[in-house]
């Protein structure tokens, strides 16, 4: 029997591929980023070349200049030097412009590339099953996709703020001296690359103690995110000393993970500088040592003392930028991995197999559907049919599967077996979004947006063709006084999760928004329990008015706002127990009859 817990295996088998995450490929993901901005972001690196080319200038022309202010009277030397001025003040002009508008252009590409990852990871996790969005917290998930546009941004940024110049830098002092000394030339590079690999073997340990802190952050994070989100249970029940006792501990041991982690970084700078300022005073010493034996002028150690401070600060952000990109690395392949977890029910790759919508279908049948969580069984064997147009009532104690069926229904699930038909197309073979165009819920506890109540109604309308007139939705769930008694009528903000209104009055946003689909399915999860008597009547004929309009399928804990119903369907643990109209289970003398003696009592 399928499993449940199977697909959640295999999406941990999908997230352990992040940390294969290599080089390769963070540049070829962030390739596929820039690619929109690709024009952009050539001309800003093109700027950036060469206004880092023009600095370099200065010191090439100082150290021709110095040995022609021996012979300045000379006309000829007069007029090298003039020329040599004239060229550093063009250059002068183009790097104040060049560099300034780099960055410019640069910055637009960062952004940018970094909001497509947020939009396109967002959109992703929209897609994914049910079964992945219980493996992690929203909170996580937040940071994850933050932490992704944060590595994209801060990637692009370093190559227009560090790594062109010190390219260019390193490159252009290397050329510079081995125009006038090739040992000083080789000693440079031997320092680069020594310099470089001994950076790069230090930051091995500070790496991977940066991935630890990275995830201690999400933890931390998605803590803090669902605790804001359920602030009024924490101030309803006073939870806020053992929230924070939780998040205490979650600090505590991540300021211990800072701290290894600010060792790591602190003593591969200390080895880097002391490794920096020995071999300075070695070249230093070798340059004097020429000058004595009269090899060398003093201009060239001049221009050692000042470009070799320029290739050590260069070599020294060469390394910090890797450490930063190691950091943006992780951070995008935590963002990554959200995109390397494929949908099973909504994958894209998979839409051209899928079948369209049956629009002129009859009969919505359940054969032999079993279905189980990791915890245990919830559904077996479970098989009835309900016509189209039929009204039907769902009802059992709690834990009996009727929330588990809807989300059969409403296809967040397909790891089951049996078949769930629009007369003999399993809905597996539909595509979702065809399929779920066309079908309405109405949960337990309506999730409102911070939006206005018209766009928190209107959101539901996923077809191409206009909705029923908000009024009409509005009038059939029974919001008309509510939305008279707001402020700015529909336009009102409902605040959170809708804390502007009560329980009751979301419900029947809830009611209103899936009316307002018009759908072909209407499914109501106990969606009457938050409404007093006088508005559970009114849904109920409202209800009772489009009869054969909608196909209605409501689980109620009152059994009397199905006592209308066409059929009534009890379950008892995850099994069909009875099946009839109202009067037919009564007179059974049943499980049914039992609850509904209950009830008035």
């Amino acid at each position: 029997m399928t499993n449940h817990s199977e697909a959640i295996f295999r999406y941990n088998k999908e997230m352990v591929k992040i940390d294969e995450y290599s080089v390769k490929h963070f540049i070829q993901d962030l390739g596929t980023f820039v690619s929109p901005y690709k024009r952009k972001f050539s001309f800003g690196v093109f700027f950036r070349l060469t206004s880092d080319i023009g600095r370099l200038y200065p010191a090439f022309a100082i150290s021709q200049i110095i040995p022609l202010l021996g012979t300045i009277r000379e006309p000829a030397s007069y007029e090298a030097v003039s020329w040599y001025l004239i060229v550093w003040l063009i250059s002068a002009i183009y790097v104040g412009f060049g560099h300034d508008f780099s960055k410019y252009l640069g910055n637009q590409v960062a952004e940018s590339a970094g909001l497509s990852l947020y939009k396109k990871c967002l959109g992703h996790i929209f897609l994914l099953d049910l079964s992945w969005h219980e493996l992690e917290g929203s909170g996580n998930k937040m940071k994850r996709i933050d932490r992704g546009y944060d590595g994209v941004n801060e990637s692009i940024r370093r190559i227009f703020d560090v790594l062109i110049e010190v390219s260019v830098n390193i490159v252009g002092v290397v050329v510079i001296f081995f125009t006038l000394d090739k040992m000083l030339s080789l000693s440079i590079v031997f320092f680069i690359i020594t310099y470089f690999m001994i950076g790069k073997y230090l930051l091995k340990r500070a790496s991977a103690q940066e991935q630890v802190v990275s995830r201690r952050m999400e933890e931390l994070s998605g803590l803090t995110f669902e605790s804001l989100n359920n602030i009024l249970t924490i101030k309803a029940l006073a939870f806020q000393t053992g929230v924070m006792k939780v998040v205490g501990n979650h600090v505590s041991v991540l300021i211990e993970e800072i701290r290894k982690r600010i060792f790591y970084y602190k003593l591969q700078s200390g080895v880097l500088n002391s490794y920096f300022f020995l071999f300075e005073l070695a070249v230093i010493s070798y340059i004097i040592w020429n000058i004595f034996q009269g090899n060398y002028g003093v201009s060239l150690l001049l221009l050692f003392v000042g470009l070799f401070q320029k290739v050590g600060q260069s070599t020294n952000e060469l390394v910090s930028v890797t450490q930063q990109m190691v950091v943006n690395k992780i951070w995008l392949s935590r963002a990554m991995g959200l995109l390397n977890v494929k949908a099973e029910i909504e994958n894209p790759e998979n839409n051209s197999l899928q079948l369209a919508y049956p629009r002129d279908w009859k009969k919505l049948i359940l054969k032999n559907i079993h279905f189980a969580y990791k915890k245990g069984q919830a559904l077996s064997d479970i098989s009835f049919t309900v016509n189209r147009g039929e009204s039907v009532g769902i009802v059992g104690l709690s834990g009996a599967g009727k929330s588990t069926l809807f989300k059969l229904l409403l296809d967040l699930y397909e790891d089951y077996e049996g078949d769930i038909l629009l007369d003999d197309i399993p809905i597996k073979n539909i595509l979702r979004q065809a399929y779920i165009t066309h079908v309405s819920v109405v949960l337990q506890d309506t999730e409102l947006f911070n939006m206005s109540l018209r766009e928190n109604i209107e959101i539901a309308n996923l077809k191409s063709r206009a909705a029923m007139p908000i009024e009409e939705a509005i009038k059939m769930a029974h919001l008309s006084d509510v939305v008279e008694g707001l402020g700015n009528k529909l336009e009102t903000i409902v605040g959170e999760k809708g804390v502007k209104l009560s329980g009751g009055q979301r419900q029947r946003v809830g009611i209103a928004r899936a009316i307002f689909r018009e759908p072909d399915i209407l499914l109501l999860d106990e969606a009457t329990s938050h409404l007093d008597g006088h508005s559970e009547k009114q849904i109920q004929e409202a209800i009772a008015d489009v009869k054969g309009k909608y196909t209605t399928i409501v689980i109620a804990h009152r059994l009397s706002t199905i006592q209308q119903m066409d059929k009534i369907i009890v379950l008892d643990k995850g099994s069909v127990k009875e099946m009839g109209t109202f009067q037919e289970l009564l007179s059974k003398k049943g499980a049914f009859a039992r609850m509904w003696q209950m009830q008035k009592l």
